[in-house]
C-alpha cells in the first residue's frame, strides 16, 4: 500500500538502513515531530540485515567502544519493547 507523501517536512532522511533508522529514532527521541524517512523498498532490506547481531563492544578507541556499548544497550531496550508490542518511536 503506497501512502501519499507529504509536500514538505522539517527533516527528510533518505535511506531506511541502520543509519537512516537510527537517525530518525534519535531525532524523534530528541523531540522532532516532522521527520520523514524515505526508503524505496523495506526498512533494513539492504545491507543492514547482513550485520544483524554482529555487535562487538571492544573497538579501536574509547569513543567507538562507548558507541558500541550504547548501541548494545539500546538494542536490548528496543527488543524488550517489541516483545511487549510497545512503540519504539516517541
Amino acid at each position: 500500500m503506497a501512502a501519499k507523501l507529504p509536500d514538505q517536512a522539517q527533516i527528510i532522511i533518505i535511506g531506511g538502513g541502520i543509519v537512516g533508522c537510527s537517525t530518525a529514532y534519535h531525532l524523534t527521541k530528541m523531540g522532532f515531530k516532522d521527520v520523514l524517512l524515505l526508503e524505496r523498498k523495506e526498512l533494513g532490506c539492504g545491507t543492514t540485515f547482513a550485520a544483524a547481531g554482529l555487535l562487538a563492544q571492544l573497538r579501536q578507541n574509547q569513543e567507538m567502544t562507548n558507541l558500541a556499548k550504547y548501541a548494545s544497550e539500546l538494542y536490548s531496550k528496543l527488543g524488550k519493547r517489541l516483545a511487549r508490542a510497545e512503540p519504539c518511536f516517541f
